[in-house]
């Protein structure tokens, strides 16, 4: 294997920060570039001393990506937002900002982009702002680089996610654990090290270019069974009952309010949307398994984060095995 030049727009992000370190793992040099590059400061000791280099940078300034882009062997573009607030707009980090990556990619020679988009973003008859812009994002890194690959990953789990945290601080404080609607829609988490594990194994491999792969985990879970799972895991019980859709959407936006005070909302209108539909991997998709990749288990990782959610904190002895 030899070592390249990758470039990590969006590194200091939580799948990004895994892709920083799973490169650097396999001894590649790596430009790390974000709008707040502070937040990427943690991913420098992920190499050896020079091998991991931050570099700011804002997808609404093409300059700034050009200067980030150029050089490099391998861009890969995990650059993305949950909600929007200001002048992070859907449209333009994920669709502009796709469109000047990949741009700026083929002006500069680069030899390989891989996009980090998600399963449901090919769904074009889809109402949620948020998959039309992931829709929108593959389109432009197609239209601008043809050979690019795109990852799609299920919902991403780990230290730090949003889904798993969200719940267990809302078991913490609420008298149930609530679903929207009847909780039956399937979701498939994937953990956040074995995305990073198949982004690394991408890049070293060049048969993999102008392909699709969607990344999920071992099992297939309903939200009530996930809901379930958090309870346990955290050593509550708790009764998860299901909140019609509606109404969650009406919680959703007042919380998204929080957004225009510069404060993360702990619920969006998307996000439930997201949370009706299956976000399973396709049957024959490529996957994990084709970059040779075991998928890591929720359970196996749940208990190492969320121990803090139980009562007494992480050093309850009678916390769940």
């Amino acid at each position: 294997m030899s070592t390249k030049q990758i470039t990590v727009i969006g590194g200091s992000g939580f799948i990004g920060r895994a892709i920083v370190r799973a490169l650097a793992q396999r001894g590649h040099l790596v430009k790390v570039a974000a709008r707040r590059i502070e937040r990427a400061e943690p991913v420098k000791t992920a190499g050896d001393v020079g091998q991991v280099m931050l570099m700011r940078a804002n997808l609404r300034v093409p300059s700034s990506v050009a200067r980030v882009v150029a050089g490099s062997d391998i861009v890969i573009n995990a650059a993305g937002i949950g909600w929007q607030q200001g002048r992070q707009k859907y449209q333009s980090v994920h669709v502009d900002g796709a469109k000047t990556i990949a741009d700026a990619c083929r002006g500069f020679g680069v030899k390989r982009l891989v996009h980090i988009s998600g399963i449901g973003a090919d769904a074009r008859s889809s109402r949620n702002r948020y998959i039309l812009s992931k829709v929108g994002a593959e389109d432009a890194v197609i239209s601008g680089f043809p050979d690019a690959t795109i990852v799609r990953p299920s919902v991403v789990f780990g230290p730090g996610d949003v889904m798993f945290n969200r719940m267990a601080r809302i078991a913490c404080s609420a008298p149930f654990l609530p679903v929207i609607g009847d909780g039956s829609a399937r979701v498939q988490p994937v953990f956040v090290g074995d995305v990073g594990a198949a982004v690394a194994a991408i890049v070293d491999r060049p048969e993999t270019a102008k392909s699709v792969f969607e990344l999920g985990g071992p099992r297939v879970y309903t939200y009530r069974e996930i809901a379930a799972l958090v309870l346990h895991e955290i050593d509550r019980a708790k009764p998860v009952i299901g909140v019609p859709a509606a109404l969650m959407k009406v919680a959703g936006f007042f919380a998204q309010q929080a957004a225009l005070l510069g404060l993360t909302p702990q619920l969006t209108v998307d996000q439930v949307e997201l949370m009706l539909h299956d976000n399973v991997a396709r049957a024959g998709a490529q996957n994990l398994a084709t970059l040779g990749i075991q998928p890591t288990a929720a359970e196996a990782i749940l208990p190492t984060y969320l121990d803090r959610f139980r009562h007494g904190g992480r050093y309850n002895q009678h916390a769940p095995a």
